[in-house]
């Protein structure tokens, strides 16, 4: 990214107004060009989406994309005390209204996107290979964990087999000792990828493990073994990755497999709905 704002430096002299007008903003507040829609980025700047796909163009770019792509690479690489001064930074100048707005652009962004690209016929195949399985474990680490046990919590309601190693003690390896051959892992991990959830799911494929991969990149670790891979964008303003898309691939992911499944699930859920019913676990 500093390379190209070095090469927007020296060539917005020779732009024209309306370009130069893009060059200032994008100089004062590159990244908002990551997260920032470019019609909302070309009405901060007073000019039209057609100028900014024309300003990308002028700087060598086949389409404002991949202009943009540059400057979301550069943020998702920052560590997250950067992010977190960018954020400080930004609501001493521009308000807190405009990191809500960020956010809520990224957050949309990303939920978009997952519609966008996604495969049925994976998800369904994804429930497929879940439902038939002995045991499925769900990994993640760190922040993702709480995310994962979410998924555990509802999913199980539906298929018993469903299990979810603790984070404590030593590590999710410890609880996936049991992992045996024809065993499922459901992977959730996302940049930064934690070391502790990409070692946990070596330890059962080399068990011979099949693994579903819930994760942001067809380049994060491990994904050229996923059987699987249903990818989710993690694109935020907020100093950590956000888990708006994962939530909603996970809701997805859940509907398809108790959609797949057969009557054993809508009792198991019944069965579930009856004791906590007669527990008083829910507020009436």
């Amino acid at each position: 990214m500093q390379q190209l704002l070095d090469t927007l430096l020296k060539v917005t002299p020779t732009l024209t107004p309306k370009l130069r007008v893009v060059a200032k903003l994008i100089l004062d507040n590159p990244n908002l060009v990551a997260t920032t829609s470019m019609r909302a980025l070309a009405g901060r700047a007073g000019v039209t989406p057609p100028t900014m796909i024309r300003f990308a163009n002028t700087l060598g770019f086949e389409n404002y994309v991949s202009f943009r792509r540059v400057f979301q690479t550069s943020v998702n690489e920052q560590d997250f005390e950067d992010r977190a001064n960018w954020l400080q930074l930004t609501s001493a100048t521009d308000g807190m209204a405009a990191i809500v707005q960020q956010i809520a652009e990224s957050g949309l962004g990303n939920m978009k996107q997952f519609f966008k690209d996604i495969d049925l016929d994976e998800v369904s195949r994804a429930a497929d290979i879940i439902l038939a399985a002995p045991n499925v474990y769900v990994v993640a680490a760190g922040g993702v964990h709480w995310i994962a046990s979410y998924l555990h919590y509802v999913c199980k309601m539906a298929i018993p087999q469903m299990r979810l190693p603790r984070t404590s003690g030593s590590g999710l390896i410890e609880g996936l000792i049991p992992v045996c051959k024809g065993d499922v892992i459901l992977t959730l991990a996302y940049h930064p990828y934690s070391s502790h959830g990409i070692e946990a799911s070596e330890f059962a494929l080399a068990r011979g493990a099949r693994l579903i991969y819930l994760t942001d990149s067809k380049a994060a670790p491990l994904a050229s073994r996923a059987e699987v891979l249903i990818l989710q964008k993690t694109e935020s303003p907020q100093f950590f990755p956000s888990m708006v898309a994962v939530m909603v691939a996970i809701e997805t992911l859940i509907s398809v497999i108790v959609a797949r499944s057969g009557e054993a699930a809508i009792r198991s859920i019944a069965d579930y709905s009856d004791i906590r019913d007669k527990s008083d676990f829910y507020i009436t």
